[in-house]
């Protein structure tokens, strides 16, 4: 949350302009949000959720005297819904600002999701290549998959390949490194 806040703030310094988050329910404000930003969103906070909730594309909302640009930010997952709200008008040159405030805040969403991600990826795979890449995990060699799962070896080497391609790896290394978390 300290990084969201911060990077909101450094942006909104920039800009000079409110920026607000909405993540799944929860409004977050820079460090320097003035007190009446604070009061206008929770005042108004279930008219912005019901009129933010079908938002896909970047979209004016006007809300009594004041208007905001809503931008939704994409994530890899249903559990997290993320907004950003920034008032308007602004300057045609900010948007490049913009842009990168969306990036930087789908990769902080990320990183506290990843293990919500990769588990989404896991998901992905048929149960025998689940069975094939938690052996891979302990280290199995494709040998050593195939004795253990009784399979021959130009089997276990077909679902290796699926699920490098799945969980878009290229080396064993590479699943070790991603997956490290479930060591």
């Amino acid at each position: 949350m300290h990084l969201l806040k911060t990077t909101i703030s450094c942006y909104e310094r920039y800009m000079n302009h409110p920026i607000v988050l909405l993540i799944d329910e929860e409004i977050i404000f820079s460090y320097d949000s003035l007190d009446d930003i604070k009061y206008f969103f929770y005042k108004n906070e279930s008219y912005l959720k019901q009129h933010t909730a079908n938002i896909s594309q970047p979209t004016l909302l006007q809300c009594g005297l004041l208007t905001w640009l809503v931008f939704p930010v994409q994530t890899k997952t249903n559990d997290c819904r993320v907004l950003i709200f920034i008032s308007y008008p602004y300057h045609d040159d900010e948007n490049y600002f913009i842009v990168c405030l969306i990036e930087t805040v789908t990769l902080i969403i990320q990183e506290k999701y990843r293990e919500q991600f990769l588990a989404l990826e896991i998901e992905q795979l048929s149960e025998r290549e689940r069975q094939v890449f938690f052996l891979l995990l302990k280290g199995y060699s494709n040998k050593e998959i195939a004795k253990e799962l009784i399979l021959s070896e130009h089997t276990i080497k077909n679902h290796i390949n699926n699920l490098f391609q799945k969980l878009d790896v290229k080396r064993r290394s590479q699943l070790i490194a991603k997956f490290k978390h479930l060591l």
